[in-house]
């Protein structure tokens, strides 16, 4: 999918140009990880790494092991730690800690939610009971539009999603964009692929819809949960595929408001759009319009008491989480045994904690980043930011694929980027959102209806490329390519990857390769598809694209040579655009890294000089360990490399064989005229 592009639980890392004193102490210097034995022009990523190869091994449950898995554990930690003493010291009323607390307390007290039942159902349900013809159907499903969408398909317990975006033409405003969904099971081949497997995961989820259904007390819940399946197979069978999100194009369906009636019968759509709240909205996008137009003639075909099971399964589903453990329990029973092999439910406070960062995000990222990113963090990582841009307009005005003309527009691009660091300048204002210790499933509730206007209330805004996509302490980054925008946590931003007063080398080679990777999709095949306002319009010439295409071949050649096992080689077509973006992102981030040095030279730490630190820490990004079994697995399936060569992208730069001393007789040494040039 192209439209935006995350990278959660990244390698990144920040810092600036330290004097000596400072930088002796410097976290992000990890020379003890190293292993000088050898030599670096023969195995650059174990001369940089072999140390902590070492003794690194794969925990208990999980498939690998590296320095994201570290991020990612020791931040969530940090997360948990201030979710819990906000629960624990009863905060001022009102306040971002208050909220956080009582939603962490209110989903953690289990007798509570059991003395509850299914009572904070009751009204919902009446409401469903209360479905008499086409209309109140319409009227009732409008209600449940969905603003939270994953993969840009709504979630199970919604027929159709809302992503509230800027218009593929249109780079000023909001547009409602709608996105199919409806869906119990992930996958629309789950429910139409023929095959004895497919069959039986369906035979397991009917069951379990069964077995919802009697939750309730309902009766006939075998043949209710047969109707239930049979009709989301035909969901699924009017669904478009899920490749289909990967081509934008496809989905640039406006739709005018009148059009909805005539293209899409079965569904009264002023019931639907009243109830919805976005009466006035004159254009949409609709994302897939096959499943729009099936999805809404099965509304007009299919009986009411069938859609009032339906609706009610589904709700039941979405809020099981909240309801009595007899319910939790047999929705992990399917959802995280059968169909993510799980076999034990995870202990309560790690939904909680999940629970509360989804509901308040932003409100916990204040949190987090007043004790582990304080403002002057985020100015020292914008001061890195404008390095890179500046690194940037240098390479793209001396491309040689790159016409003159598309040059400009790659500029003017580049020029019109807005890149967040750390944490939004203006936080989301929870003020409305009612929190109330001991009432979990409302607090749920207030906050899907809290988020769900938010978002709504956005259609009535001007577009704002500053938006913020990602909650600071999640350990990752986000590409939005409409509009023309970037974020890198503040969750990405921590020793060992940024130390904001650390080892300006090593965070240039490690922070600055993996931003300036991110911002070279901006101005590559994916970023082709988009202006410098974030609108829908391939700006490379056929000739560009030639010469581009043409240049890359090298490093095509040079990854198919990559052969962990004598069997299997690395796919180089498979992972060209991965492997296009690690080398601008390293060359960029060099040019950054001398710039920022103002002429002088850098200190020398740990025996290394600035440019061998700098070249170091790009190899000690990619670092992990992983069985054979799985990284059989990434060669096939990913269009990643494994970390080992993604280190070896040093081999074409002519700096770094300036740093090692690299000489002809070296295993990893290239002719200059075998070193790829894309960047």
């Amino acid at each position: 999918m192209t439209l935006l592009r995350t990278t959660t639980f990244a390698i990144f890392s920040f810092a600036v140009s330290l004097g000596p004193a400072r930088a002796a102490v410097a976290q992000n210097v990890n020379t003890q990880d190293m292993d000088r034995s050898v030599r670096p022009g023969d195995d650059f990523y174990r001369f940089a790494n072999g140390g902590w190869l070492r003794t690194a091994a794969v925990p208990v449950g999980q498939s690998n092991y590296g320095t994201s898995a570290m991020l990612m554990e020791k931040t969530s930690e940090r997360v948990r730690n201030l979710i819990q003493e906000a629960a624990a010291a009863r905060p001022a009323a009102g306040s971002v800690a208050q909220k956080v607390g009582d939603y962490y307390v209110s989903f953690m007290d289990e007798n509570a939610i059991e003395a509850k039942g299914m009572t904070p159902l009751a009204d919902e349900m009446a409401t469903i009971s209360a479905i008499s013809n086409r209309t109140s159907l319409s009227a009732y499903l409008g209600t449940t539009l969905n603003s939270e969408v994953d993969g840009l398909t709504a979630n199970a317990d919604h027929i159709f999603g809302v992503w509230v975006n800027q218009g593929f033409r249109d780079s000023e405003r909001y547009v409602f964009h709608l996105l199919q969904g409806g869906l119990g099971m992930p996958d629309r081949d789950d429910y139409i692929d023929p095959s004895p497997k497919m069959a039986e995961l369906r035979a397991q989820y009917q069951a379990h819809i069964a077995t919802i259904l009697k939750r309730v007390g309902l009766a006939d819940s075998e043949s209710r949960a047969a109707r239930i399946l049979a009709l989301e197979v035909r969901i699924a069978q009017a669904r478009a595929p899920d490749a289909d999100a990967g081509d934008v194009f496809k989905q640039n369906n406006p739709w005018k408001r009148a059009d909805f009636n005539i293209k899409a019968p079965g569904i009264d759509w002023n019931a639907y759009f009243t109830s919805a709240g976005v009466t006035d909205q004159p254009e949409f996008i609709v994302w897939q319009p096959s499943a729009l137009t099936g999805t809404s003639a099965l509304v007009g075909s299919e009986s009411i008491d069938l859609w009032r099971d339906y609706l009610r399964f589904h709700l039941i589903e979405h809020y099981a989480c909240v309801l009595p453990k007899s319910v939790a329990t047999e929705d992990f029973a399917f959802y995280g045994t059968i169909l993510s092999g799980t076999r034990q439910m995870p202990d309560r406070s790690k939904d909680a904690i999940t629970a509360t960062n989804g509901a308040l995000g932003q409100a916990v990222g204040q949190l987090y980043t007043q004790r582990y990113f304080p403002p002057e963090a985020k100015t020292k990582a914008q001061a890195m930011v404008a390095d890179l841009i500046g690194a940037y307009h240098a390479r793209i005005a001396n491309l040689s694929w790159m016409s003159a003309e598309t040059k400009k527009k790659a500029l003017a691009k580049l020029d019109a980027l807005t890149i967040g660091v750390g944490y939004p300048d203006t936080w989301i204002d929870y003020s409305r959102l009612e929190v109330m210790r001991g009432d979990a499933f409302g607090n749920m509730r207030r906050a899907e209806a809290f988020n769900r206007l938010r978002n709504l209330a956005k259609l009535k805004q001007p577009a704002d490329p500053a938006e913020w996509r990602i909650d600071p302490q999640v350990v990752g980054a986000v590409i939005v390519f409409s509009p023309n925008s970037e974020f890198f946590s503040a969750g990405i931003l921590q020793p060992p990857y940024f130390d904001s007063q650390g080892d300006a080398a090593s965070n240039y080679g490690s922070a600055g390769a993996g931003i300036a990777h991110e911002i070279s999709h901006s101005f590559d095949e994916l970023g082709n598809m988009y202006d410098s306002q974030g609108r829908l319009v391939h700006w490379w010439t056929a000739e560009d694209s030639a010469k581009y295409h043409a240049a890359a071949a090298t490093l095509v050649t040079q990854f198919d040579k990559y052969c962990p096992f004598s069997d299997l080689c690395v796919h180089g077509k498979q992972v060209l655009n991965e492997n296009i973006a690690d080398l601008a992102g390293l060359l960029v981030a060099h040019d950054a890294y001398v710039l920022s040095l103002k002429g002088k030279t850098d200190v020398v730490i740990g025996g290394l000089s600035g440019e061998q630190r700098f070249f170091l820490a790009f190899a000690q990004r990619w670092r992990k360990v992983q069985g054979e079994t799985v990284l059989r697995r990434q060669i096939a399936t990913d269009n990643h490399p494994p970390g080992e060569y993604r280190s070896d992208t040093v081999r074409n730069v002519e700096s770094w064989y300036k740093a090692y001393e690299i000489a002809p007789g070296d295993k990893l040494y290239l002719k200059s005229e075998d070193r790829v040039g894309v960047w």
